[in-house]
């Protein structure tokens, strides 16, 4: 059985300097959660803006000023560093393939991503997106894993919607 990665919601003081934020203190939890789940954290942060955050955060006291100057990030234990999801980020896949499900130079960007995180089902991406249909790219991409799903949706939005608007 293959042991959860752990996640952790952190302000980055400076690069590599990290301090972690515990969710449960923000939220007040008398019984707390376990907020080490990217899925876990994701809920939470998609609630609320990034100052926001960190307005909970600096009224909590829980790190020091330099910490709340820095930025919020998502790691794991290689420190490998996630996308917040926060209402800041507005993109969803669904309006993205029906806006750009016709523009081939974004779905080969598409489909490169995909395949660098799933090659398992890439004969059933192909077909979807060379029939240019939204419902079946969506069903074959979602038959993967959050975290797969989650690193498509990061590199499209940072790379392709954010410098596409």
């Amino acid at each position: 059985m293959e042991t959860q990665k752990a996640y952790h919601l952190v302000l980055e003081a400076r690069p590599g300097d990290f301090m972690p934020v515990d969710i449960n203190l923000l939220l007040n939890n008398t019984i707390p959660i376990n907020y080490t789940r990217l899925e876990a954290i994701d809920e939470f942060t998609k609630k609320y803006t990034i100052l926001e955050i960190k307005d909970m955060i600096k009224t909590n006291n829980l790190v020091s000023e330099a910490y709340l100057n820095g930025k919020l990030q998502i790691i794991n234990e290689n420190k490998y560093r996630y996308l917040v999801m926060t209402s800041d980020v507005n993109f969803s896949f669904d309006t993205f393939l029906a806006e750009y499900i016709e523009n081939k130079q974004i779905m080969n960007k598409f489909m490169n991503i995909y395949l660098k995180y799933s090659s398992e089902t890439k004969e059933l991406m192909k077909v979807a997106i060379n029939k240019k249909d939204v419902y079946e790219v969506l069903k074959v991409l979602f038959n993967n894993e959050y975290e797969t799903i989650r690193n498509i949706y990061s590199y499209m939005y940072e790379n392709v919607i954010l410098k596409n608007s």
